[in-house]
């Protein structure tokens, strides 16, 4: 079922080749935002860069670059509102169905430069945009179709499902009950720990292949799947799955 949605996904995209064409046009927005800390940033955007930093700031700046022809950068707005605790920012919010946008053969390429309070929750959905973020102090959850991730020296719980892109994670600390769980298809994994990092790890893949430089103590295993335990288990879990995507553990 997962397989057949990417697969849907993917020949949708499909649609969208070509739309940057010569009468690009470039929209600078530049707007700061209040979001106390343990709040939470929900952004979507479909393709760009996405670079999201945490700072001793106690607001939200959004640096946004927008490409794309002039009518569809009218018809494709970029709406930031809050709702309750949360911040969102959607980078294509169209006012026609996604069928009339297929048809139209248009989309707005937007990068995304953002400075955050450290202590706050982040909830990405991007399909190929690369997304980046450093030093949050919060729950992560990053979806991805063709995107590279990278989250650089983040504390918290991480959840990120994507596709083809890889996927890199370095975890500034190891708290009580941490949890990592990473969903791919065909991306490979990285993932650095410290070496106070604890907890039980299940990996599950068709085809890929898990190493690690920390030491581990296997539980159980069979042809496409293992349990076993870093650094004598409990306090956290670790938990990967892929099809044909190798997981890297390492300091």
């Amino acid at each position: 079922m997962r397989n057949s949605a990417f697969a849907a996904f993917a020949v949708f995209a499909l649609s969208f080749t070509g739309a940057l064409g010569a009468q690009t046009e470039i929209e600078h927005v530049n707007r700061t935002e209040k979001l106390a800390s343990g709040g939470t940033l929900r952004l979507k955007n479909f393709s760009g860069r996405v670079t999201i930093t945490a700072s001793d700031r106690s607001d939200i700046a959004i640096d946004a670059v927008r490409r794309g022809d002039r009518a569809w950068l009218d018809r494709s707005k970029l709406d930031i509102h809050t709702d309750g605790s949360t911040l969102v920012v959607d980078a294509n919010q169209v006012e026609h169905s996604w069928l009339d946008w297929s048809r139209r053969n248009r989309i707005v390429e937007t990068d995304f430069d953002i400075k955050v309070p450290r202590k706050i929750d982040v909830d990405v959905n991007v399909f190929s945009s690369s997304v980046t973020v450093t030093g949050v102090e919060g729950s992560h959850k990053i979806h991805g179709f063709s995107s590279k991730l990278r989250l650089e020296d983040v504390t918290g719980s991480v959840q990120v499902h994507t596709f083809s892109g890889s996927v890199e994670i370095r975890a500034k600390t190891w708290v009580e009950n941490q949890s990592i769980d990473v969903d791919t298809f065909s991306g490979n994994v990285e993932l650095h720990v410290p070496d106070s990092a604890r907890g039980t790890v299940s990996f599950n893949s068709f085809s890929g292949h898990l190493n690690s430089e920390m030491p581990l103590t296997l539980h159980s295993s069979s042809r496409r799947s293992f349990m076993a335990e870093l650094g004598g288990g409990a306090g956290g879990n670790l938990r990967f799955k892929t099809f044909s995507g190798s997981v890297q553990i390492d300091r």
